[in-house]
């Protein structure tokens, strides 16, 4: 076992062993004076179980065993400290898993966060945006100040080679943000800027090749973010960022820039160079809202190749626009939503086509009394595209439209010591594609339906659910070129291939009982899927068992066995698998 990473989960249990203790002072004396200033809660759960397979190689442990814990420290005047670990074998050694060989904590007393270690905090979403970083931090909310700050690391420094292509070099990267608003939480504004830069002799040398080029760069980025409540029913959000990225440091500097306003602003925290590019980014929309119902206005636009270190994607050369209404008939017992909206990209005119979608949706819900309610959700995205700077070839012209609509119908009975329910659900998605030279490779159609009924004793602890599962996909006429033909196949092609139809159905069946007065509680499931594909028939059966009896008020203990087993008819899909495991839980 590895004593450094180990250490901190040694601590957890010295926090079980310390609450436990605790405990016990309370029922038997006075409280001890660390337990009366001091709470800890949390749990420690252990496991130890089995694996085997056969048709194919083994996809666990055979021997799974493993230990985690969570703790929580509560000092006086509200300080809270959040503690995890998991501890696992991987192979025939004990190792630390994620999240814990990247430890960190984020205390909280009363209106002060500090944050130190691994952490990902977010200030909005064009600036600092959840990226992981190696450091530290705090944020302050006195009344209606909002202050954060933060400094790490953001990216270890990787040496790599042209002979090992797995490895990715990159570049040691340090940074901070700060935020600073004015406001509740649901009604502020906020500015935000982050600055981090990559350290170029961090690593000795970087090789290059064709598909592979890193380069040392730095990066500016300030920002705006409110969340703005007018007159109690109308909403404004903003959220809007300039972006000075650099993507090579070496580059000359740029002294005629010198007018630009954002380099005299901000021209003492970075320096414009030939590779540096200024893109903006800006999301904003207008809400109205009251009881019959509401109506809020959207736009996006993103540059292209606009960039934060403090982010790990963006979606960038993009303009949409969208409305999304609701409304609220008969007491609020039909409630209609929905949006309609339109996007493009090749905001610059620099790419060969662009690219136009729309995008609309409604839902309806419809709930007259408890016992029953319907819900339906409609969904429809279009994609074309346009000439650019070089015309649209009619065979290779993109124009593709999604459908996708969803059904629910659900009726529930409730008694004093019964509850039983039947719930019926449909699916359907529909890519149909509107040129003709490409249909036959990309036009398919997914059928799914789900009916389930459930069956539940509040007072015996019995209960029964029962599920019939029908899944049909229609494949693209091209896709079912080349399947086998009558010759190859018993008693020559079922219809199902001969117009490309997968299909999948069959029951699913679970039991659940409890026992001494809900201290045991059991329950087995079984599912039976028959599966028709290529031509041929197959299965997968799928079984488990589980159970868990209360040992105490604090203390559990677990079974569980699982089995899967598969035969689709092609020889490469056959295979079975068993696997089980024992655990033991205590929180405090």
């Amino acid at each position: 076992m590895n004593a450094s990473l180990s250490t901190p989960l040694c601590w957890l249990f010295w926090l079980v062993s310390l609450s436990v203790f605790g405990q016990d002072t309370i029922t038997r004396k006075e409280p001890s004076l660390l337990a009366k200033y001091v709470k800890v809660s949390g749990g420690l759960n252990a496991y130890a179980g089995f694996y085997t397979a056969n048709g194919i190689a083994g996809r666990n442990q055979p021997a799974p065993i493993g230990l985690s814990g969570q703790v929580t420290i509560v000092l006086p005047q509200g300080l809270s400290i959040p503690i995890a670990a998991v501890l696992g074998n991987q192979g025939a050694s004990f190792t630390v898993r994620q999240p814990f060989n990247q430890f960190g904590l984020s205390p909280t007393y009363k209106w002060v966060t500090v944050h130190a270690g691994y952490r990902n905090v977010t200030f909005s979403p064009f600036t600092l945006a959840g990226h992981t970083f190696l450091g530290g931090g705090v944020e302050l909310n006195p009344g209606r100040l909002r202050f954060g700050a933060i400094y790490g690391r953001f990216n270890n420094a990787i040496s790599g080679t042209l002979a090992d292509a797995n490895v990715l070099p990159s570049y040691g990267r340090t940074g901070y943000a700060v935020k600073l608003g004015y406001g509740k939480p649901n009604n502020y504004i906020d500015l935000t800027m982050l600055r981090a830069n990559d350290d170029s002799a961090s690593i000795p040398s970087v090789p290059q090749s064709a598909t592979q080029t890193v380069t040392p760069a730095e990066n500016l980025v300030v920002g705006i973010t409110s969340r703005l409540l007018i007159v109690r029913y109308f909403t404004v959000e903003v959220d809007a960022a300039l972006s000075a990225y650099t993507r090579d440091v070496r580059a000359g500097r740029i002294e005629a820039e010198g007018s630009n306003p954002v380099v005299r602003l901000f021209g003492k925290l970075y320096t414009p160079r030939l590779s540096t590019q200024l893109t903006q980014a800006v999301q904003a929309s207008i809400g109205y809202r009251d009881k019959w119902g509401g109506l809020k206005l959207q736009y996006k636009r993103i540059d292209p190749n606009f960039q934060t270190m403090g982010a790990y994607y963006f979606q960038s050369d993009i303009e949409s626009y969208a409305i999304a209404p609701s409304l609220n008939l008969l007491e609020n017992k039909l409630r209609l939503s929905g949006s309609y909206g339109v996007q493009f990209d090749n905001l610059a005119n620099s790419r060969n086509v662009r690219t136009g979608r729309t995008i609309g949706s409604l839902v309806v819900s419809y709930n007259p009394a408890s016992k029953f309610g319907f819900d339906l959700q409609l969904s429809n995205y279009g994609i074309s595209q346009q000439a650019g700077l070089r015309p649209v070839i009619d065979t290779l012209r993109l124009a593709q439209n999604n459908f996708s609509a969803t059904a629910n119908l659900r009726y529930t009975v409730q008694k004093t010591d019964v509850v039983q329910s039947v719930n019926l659900t449909a699916t359907r998605q529909q890519l149909s594609d509107l040129n003709p030279s490409t249909a036959a490779q990309t036009e398919n159609t997914n059928l799914n339906a789900n009916l389930s009924y459930t069956y539940q004793q509040t007072t015996t602890g019995w209960g029964l659910t029962g599920m019939l599962t029908y899944t049909q996909t229609n494949l693209p006429v091209a896709s079912t070129l080349g399947l086998p033909d009558s010759t190859n196949v018993p008693g020559g092609v079922p219809p199902a291939i001969n117009n490309g139809i997968v299909r999948f159905y069959g029951p699913t069946l679970g039991v659940n009982q409890s026992f001494l007065k809900n201290k045991i509680s059991t329950s087995a499931n079984v599912s039976y899927l028959v599966n028709q594909q290529l031509g041929v028939t197959g299965k997968v059966l799928t079984a488990s068992l589980s159970g868990t009896y209360q040992v105490a008020k604090r203390q559990t203990i677990s079974a569980n066995l699982y089995y899967l087993n598969t035969d689709t008819g092609i020889a490469a899909q056959q295979f079975n698998e068993l696997r089980g495991n024992l655990g033991y839980g205590i929180s405090f």
